[in-house]
């Protein structure tokens, strides 16, 4: 989860997007810059260990340091956003490509613990009659042999532990 935006304050993280984003602005934002010799900055430590810049001091010991300002190139900007877009469009379609193999996993999953209940449900149904029997064209009964039932029973035993991996 994200923690909330503080107004004037950056918190520099190993985040690709925030460093692009960050890295576009200040190229964007160069020509507009009036200072030659740089922008003063506040560096501190808050709490957790990370590093915080502000263009105000946070603390009373908050270090001033001087962040050197040069004019940004536009074709230097141009030619990072477009890379930057091509990588993007590249993660999409790996992560399109990586949720469909997870469907397509989940769907398979699904397919093997289905058959895996109907193998069951069809030993188990053989296992505890007395009598097997399949219904003729006119709906009649016609029982199997005891030899015919324990092959079915043994068929239906394997079936289901293949397909269950048991």
């Amino acid at each position: 989860m994200r923690q909330p935006s503080r107004p004037l304050l950056v918190r520099w993280r190993h985040d690709s997007r925030l460093a692009r984003a960050c890295l576009m602005c200040a190229l964007a934002g160069g020509p507009m810059l009036t200072r030659a010799d740089g922008e003063e900055v506040y560096k501190t430590t808050d709490a957790s260990g990370h590093v915080v810049y502000s263009d105000r001091p946070a603390v009373p010991n908050a270090h001033k340091i001087t962040v050197p300002v040069t004019q940004a190139d536009p074709a230097e900007a141009a030619r990072l956003a477009k890379q930057h877009a091509l990588e993007d469009a590249e993660y999409a379609q790996r992560s399109r490509r990586e949720s469909d193999e997870q469907t397509r996993q989940a769907a398979q999953a699904k397919q093997d613990a289905d058959r895996c209940s109907a193998a069951r449900n069809r030993y188990g149904n053989l296992k505890d009659v007395r009598h097997v029997y399949r219904l003729d064209a006119d709906g009649n009964r016609d029982f199997y042999t005891d030899e015919q039932a324990d092959a079915m029973r043994a068929a239906a035993k394997q079936a289901m532990e293949q397909a269950c991996g048991k």
